[in-house]
């Protein structure tokens, strides 16, 4: 199985072409097979990225996530921002759909749409596991998949640790079922009482990174078993107030992008 790892710019301000510029660079260098940008969050032009993308040799991922106070709007805010997302012309697009306070009947009206703008595009489209979201638990996850078994997902197992207050190890049935629809992963590290650890790299976070790898090597192993010859994996801690920072100074008590690097040399190490 080959992994490509993508590079969040989250805690990395890209603000302008300059910013973008120095940033896809750095991504190349430290090793990363493509970038994922979250398109709410980045207004760079689109033929510059592409082009830039292009000349390093690396892809893009695009990330949506759909907005507003009615399912309609949800709608409305999911068809825009896909048309926009594949202009980038990405090997995915990953999507934050819906919203936890809307019905089962009315979130499922959104990941259908999805799926039809999948097939309309041709391109994978993935639901992110995420608080706020519809997937903020794996028994909500698992009643959507139940409904739509064609539906993509994108692993953020690390919400699930929070919602839960759990490892997750009292419920390996039901997430193996879930797995077997995960088509990316957000690699980020959490535990039971929040979404992100202090430093993945400390001692004391040692037996959730082993956790988070060992469930994280099952969505592998279901990916080689349906004929996957490549996934793609984001490391994905990201800034205040996922990150710790110290009291007063408010100085991350961490570098993330370096936390990120970690996880990325980890994970090559460890996933097969």
């Amino acid at each position: 199985m080959k992994l490509n790892f993508h590079k969040s710019f989250w805690e990395a301000p890209c603000n302008n072409e300059h910013d973008f510029n120095e940033l896809i660079k750095r991504t190349h260098a430290d090793g990363y097979q493509g970038t994922e940008l979250f398109l709410p969050f980045f207004d760079i032009d689109t033929d510059v990225v592409r082009e830039a993308h292009a000349e390093l040799g690396l892809s893009i991922i695009t990330g949506i996530g759909t907005a507003g106070d009615t399912v309609e709007d949800h709608l409305e805010s999911m068809n825009t921002q896909i048309e926009r997302a594949v202009e980038f012309e990405p090997v995915l697009i990953n999507s934050h759909t819906g919203r936890d306070i809307f019905s089962l009947k009315d979130n499922l009206r959104l990941f259908e749409n999805a799926l039809k703008l999948e097939q309309k595009h041709n391109i994978t489209i993935t639901h992110e596991t995420h608080r706020f979201r519809p997937t903020f638990s794996t028994f909500d996850t698992e009643r959507i998949i139940d409904a739509l078994p064609e539906l993509k997902l994108n692993l953020d197992i690390s919400h699930w640790m929070v919602v839960h207050e759990s490892d997750l190890n009292d419920q390996l049935e039901r997430l193996e079922k879930i797995f077997s629809h995960v088509h990316h992963i957000h690699a980020r590290v959490g535990f039971e009482e929040g979404p992100q650890v202090t430093n993945p790299q400390d001692e004391l976070w040692a037996g959730h990174v082993e956790n988070h790898v060992k469930l994280w090597q099952k969505v592998i192993d279901l990916a080689k078993n349906r004929g996957q010859s490549g996934f793609t994996i984001t490391p994905e801690f990201g800034p205040f107030p996922y990150a710790h920072v110290q009291p007063n100074t408010h100085e991350p008590m961490v570098d993330i992008w370096a936390a990120n690097n970690f996880m990325q040399q980890h994970l090559r190490n460890k996933l097969v």
